[in-house]
């Protein structure tokens, strides 16, 4: 009797846990969608939108899931993000076009915000965020048991989690190789100060095929800066991204690892207008576009010819140590002329470096923003008060942000802050600390830790 009791609960748990998804999705006919198939040099993954306007599919579960397309030399597929949900576009010659279920995977959750590429056939997903920390996972689809295999790779290597108008990653036409500029990783599990958030500044190439990371440097201050601070970053081209400002336009250039600009004011407007609803990819200097409510499609020129280097890097490479070695002896080869000549003579002491003195007469590590930052911390520690995440917000200017997004901002800055001033000072003392709120433990509040107020003084000065 308990084994049958037992059986009955067991099945009925596996048919209600089962996931109700359609196993074909229907879009309205457009030519924006079977032209990418003929577009040279093809078209790097774009967002979809959910709207019913264009796309029909029964699954609320499926509804709950943000739209990609992808388009390889099989065809255009749909895939369904943080769930695996992969669909293969059929043209049946009639008013439609149908995506049909080519996988038979169960969503677990563990790849939210993740990138998705192809290297010619094969079709890979990186990264992302599941079971409360980020991942470097690479998974490869199996089109013959229609699962996602784990591919092993010589590093773990987080991708930026960032929302669905920006990208972490640039991924070379071909599919060879994956560049990815910085590192966030996330783990809620731990309980720290950076609420389990840490920022890597270094940048990596990924060989998909030998499966091998490749450190290519660290990544410079405006690279970082461009990249987190940007009003989107949508569009890869075959040498990089492109990232948008109401100031104007960037673009990162991956291959030659630049960064250059262009400014048009009303090809920057146009394109945030773009942003905002309609299904758009960059293929060969112009930017195709569908509004999925009327249903128009259209072009835009958008010639990368058209950016002007700014001299500056995108990731600063390493000195090798060959180079140092070499530098080292051609300064001990100048120095022994000198000293032969002066053996003689009485040697006289050298006052040992001030550390303080020198990074006050020498450095200036923080940028304005940062400045400012500082000097009102400062200015609170030295007179026994603290910074709420209010003042905090304002200085950083991120008051009228989303709470998640001004919670990102400040940790990212409290970090590089705490960072810079180790690396420069070489001390292990944290430069910020936070304590709970007074008024709300739900919060913290902020203040220069005393043994570092006199070093940072200097500093700004």
């Amino acid at each position: 009797m308990r084994i049958i009791f037992f059986f009955f609960f067991f099945c009925l748990g596996h048919v209600y846990g089962q996931e109700q998804v359609d196993s074909v999705v229907t879009i309205k006919r457009s030519s924006f969608f079977t032209d990418i198939l003929s577009k040279k040099g093809g078209a790097h993954c774009f967002q979809g939108s959910n709207s019913d306007h264009y796309i029909r599919y029964n699954s609320a579960y499926l509804r709950a899931m943000p739209i990609e397309f992808l388009s390889t030399s099989t065809g255009l597929f749909l895939h369904f993000g943080r769930s695996g949900k992969l669909y293969l576009m059929e043209d049946r010659g009639d008013s439609l076009l149908y995506f049909v279920r080519q996988d038979r995977t169960i969503n677990y959750n563990y790849n939210i915000g993740s990138v998705l590429f192809n290297n010619k056939r094969d079709i890979y997903e990186f990264g992302g965020y599941g079971f409360w920390k980020s991942n470097g996972l690479l998974r490869q689809y199996n089109f013959s048991d229609r699962e996602w295999d784990i591919l092993p790779v010589n590093l773990e290597v987080s991708v930026p989690l960032v929302s669905v108008s920006r990208m972490g990653a640039w991924v070379d036409t071909s599919g060879d190789y994956m560049y990815v500029p910085y590192q966030i990783t996330i783990n809620d599990g731990l309980s720290s100060v950076d609420n389990g958030i840490k920022i890597d500044p270094t940048s990596y190439r990924l060989n998909v095929e030998q499966r091998k990371w490749e450190k290519l440097g660290v990544i410079s201050d405006e690279a970082l800066g461009l990249l987190k601070t940007s009003n989107w970053t949508g569009y890869a081209s075959e040498r990089g991204l492109f990232l948008g400002f109401t100031k104007g336009l960037y673009y990162l250039d991956f291959v030659s690892n630049q960064i250059l600009f262009y400014n048009d004011p009303n090809l920057v407007q146009s394109l945030l207008r773009m942003q905002a609803n309609m299904l758009s990819y960059y293929n060969g200097g112009w930017i195709y576009h569908l509004n999925p409510v009327t249903y128009k499609y259209d072009s835009l020129r958008f010639d990368p010819s058209f950016f002007k280097p700014t001299g500056t890097a995108i990731w600063i490479k390493p000195v090798s140590y060959r180079a140092w070695a070499g530098v080292l002896s051609l300064l001990l080869l100048l120095g022994l002329g000198p000293l032969y000549r002066r053996r003689k003579k009485k040697v006289q002491p050298i006052a040992p470096f001030s550390t303080t003195t020198g990074l006050a007469g020498t450095l200036r590590p923080f940028t304005e923003t940062e400045q400012s930052l500082l000097q009102l911390l400062l200015s609170r520690s030295d007179k026994g008060l603290t910074a709420t995440i209010t003042d905090i917000n304002y200085v950083l200017g991120v008051k009228d942000k989303s709470p998640g997004m001004q919670k990102k901002v400040r940790s990212d800055v409290m970090n590089n802050l705490n960072e810079k001033y180790a690396f420069v000072t070489h001390q292990k003392e944290s430069l910020i600390q936070s304590i709970r709120s007074e008024s709300d433990k739900r919060y913290f509040e902020y203040l220069i830790n005393p043994p570092c107020r006199e070093m940072l003084r200097q500093l700004l000065t």
